[in-house]
């Protein structure tokens, strides 16, 4: 349990680090969440019109959420070195780490009383979070650089 109190306190700080933003770089982490995403509901057993459903609402939820996320956060340009800069705000990391509790409650719960399909549904929140809140920062990137 400490080393997960561990790893949960560097990411926190890394979230809250101001960090170079590299166009180039922004959309690997969203290809690999998509990957691993694709590769979890397709070793899922039951795929249904309703879990397709459930994904669906999850990527909304998801996809609204990286909007705020990505809206929270603070972009400057750099004049003198000519770099574009971008934190974190703690309202963002609060929600970050809201959705990653949600994500572990549920898969406690699921492996009492199998609930893979919503397990797999909750993948789609951060995959459509990463992905809005990254769309949102490279379209306020380019309205900084022209």
């Amino acid at each position: 349990m400490s080393s997960y109190l561990v790893v949960l306190i560097v990411m926190i700080l890394l979230m809250l680090r101001e960090k170079k933003v590299r166009p180039t770089r922004m959309w690997i982490l969203p290809i690999l969440l998509i990957g691993i995403t694709c590769t979890s509901i397709l070793s899922s057993d039951k795929l249904s019109p309703r879990s397709y459903m459930l994904y669906f609402i999850c990527l909304t939820i998801g996809i609204g959420i990286g909007i705020w996320r990505g809206k929270l956060e603070k972009i400057r340009v750099h004049h003198e070195r000519g770099i574009v800069t971008t934190q974190s705000s703690i309202a963002g990391v609060i929600v970050f780490l809201g959705i990653l509790m949600l994500r572990l409650l549920a898969v406690k719960w699921g492996k009492e009383h199998a609930v893979i399909s919503l397990t797999n549904a909750l993948m789609f929140i951060p995959l459509g979070s990463v992905c809005a809140r990254r769309f949102i920062i490279y379209r306020r990137y380019k309205q900084l650089t022209g």
